[in-house]
């Protein structure tokens, strides 16, 4: 007599629905910009004057607290939401630039 397997595949549970989880990824680049002053230098920017970024922050979500049951969910509800639980990674890029590259 052979065991049978305990194990069931979770896909095949009628039981189970689908639901869409967000889980944002927000980049900022920091760009610097020669310019008389702060309008001068948004004017600038906006226009494409402005030299490579010096500066980045990645913010990743890695626990969410919202789920929804259909994909058409409103904008604001998806941008607007507090995110709690989430990494940071910031680099200073004109410091990468002028590091010794390892062989």
């Amino acid at each position: 007599m052979r065991n049978r397997s305990k194990l069931t595949l979770v896909t095949n549970n009628p039981n189970l629905k689908t639901y869409y989880v967000p889980l944002a990824r927000i980049e900022v680049s920091l760009h610097p910009v020669k310019a008389y002053n702060f309008e001068d230098a948004i004017w600038k920017a906006n226009n494409g004057r402005c030299e490579p970024s010096c500066k980045s922050f990645v913010l990743e979500e890695t626990y969410t607290n919202e789920a929804y049951e259909r994909t058409y969910v409103p904008t604001d509800a998806l941008f607007a939401r507090e995110i709690q639980h989430y990494e940071l990674d910031i680099k200073d890029l004109r410091n990468e630039s002028r590091k010794p590259k390892l062989l």
